[in-house]
């Protein structure tokens, strides 16, 4: 049998708590795991790694815009839930990955001449997330 393939048509990234949607100006987003700078024999026995949230979204300074929450909230510890499904509900076949993360530095604004201008954002997630399949 072929597994599901995630085509990225769809994503629901909300942070803060309660949970807030941001996801609307987000062009492309993925958590990711890169080795620890200075691994010790503990780290590589138990497989640890920093995971980030890392992505790109568009450059908006409207009150309700990613980029501005990043501005507003940058430096703060928030909960997050990534549903690259973007599904609302968590399932077993298309889980929420959920956890804390520390909100990047405030992001830069301007670009070229008649483009739309994006800024990319790389957040740390504190520990490894939880798969979230529901109830």
């Amino acid at each position: 049998m072929t597994s599901t393939r995630i085509r990225g048509k769809k994503l629901r990234l909300t942070l803060g708590t309660p949970g807030e949607e941001v996801w609307q100006d987000v062009t492309n987003a993925r958590i990711e795991a890169d080795d620890l700078d200075t691994p010790t024999f503990g780290d590589i026995a138990d497989g640890s790694a920093q995971f980030f949230l890392r992505g790109t979204a568009i450059q908006s300074t409207d009150a309700t815009s990613f980029w501005r929450y990043v501005w507003d909230n940058a430096g703060d510890r928030v909960a997050f839930a990534f549903a690259i499904h973007g599904n609302i509900e968590p399932s077993v076949t298309q889980p929420h990955f959920v956890g804390y993360l520390t909100v990047g530095r405030k992001p830069g604004l301007g670009g070229d001449v008649n483009s739309t201008a994006t800024f990319e954002f790389e957040w740390e997630i504190d520990g490894m997330p939880a798969l979230d399949e529901g109830a």
